[in-house]
């Protein structure tokens, strides 16, 4: 059950989390948006929902994010007036295919388009800080370690099929716990 299939009223997370596309977003790109040169929201609208990357052509990043072939997700071309009134272009996210979607996959992979879009890697040069925090949203220090170290060239489909692994695991363990099937 989604939050408007409740009849309940969406009260707002925080600032930026006003709605529950909003919410959807953030667990899509929350980590991916974080560092590395991509952004949330096109113009003042879409927040979580709409990316972009600076200095790079919105149908550049559309063809990239078109490419990865994500489960759940398609990528559309948006422009809305920015705070001077004057377009603001990006990328919005929409949720397709519910049961098919998994959430944060698309943060991995915009960590290592980032990479690629910068022609650097962002990531080899972060602050301890900025370290600390990638592996506290991400769980662990493994994929932190692993961007670090191979930027573009990591393996973003080997670390998703791992968690995945892990994430069987953790539902056959704490299945008897469930409240509901």
């Amino acid at each position: 059950m989604r939050w408007p299939e409740t009849g309940l009223t969406f009260v707002a997370t925080s600032p930026k989390i006003q709605d529950f596309a909003a919410c959807v977003g953030y667990a899509m790109t929350g980590i991916g948006c974080e560092m590395g040169g991509f952004s949330h929201g096109v113009g003042n609208q879409y927040p979580f929902r709409g990316i972009s990357f600076s200095g790079k052509p919105v149908d550049l990043l559309l063809k990239e994010l078109e490419a990865l072939r994500l489960p759940g997700l398609a990528f559309h071309k948006v422009s809305v007036p920015n705070k001077e009134g004057q377009p603001a272009t990006g990328i919005y996210i929409e949720v397709n295919d519910w049961d098919d979607w998994r959430p944060t996959e698309l943060s991995f992979h915009l960590m290592r388009l980032a990479c690629k879009l910068s022609g650097k890697n962002p990531f080899a040069t972060a602050t301890a800080v900025q370290a600390r925090k990638i592996n506290i949203l991400t769980g662990s220090t493994e994929w932190w370690n692993a961007i670090h170290r191979d930027g573009a060239k990591v393996d973003v489909e080997s670390w998703i099929n791992e968690w995945q692994r892990r994430n069987l695991v953790y539902q056959k363990l704490v299945r008897k716990y469930w409240l509901y099937n």
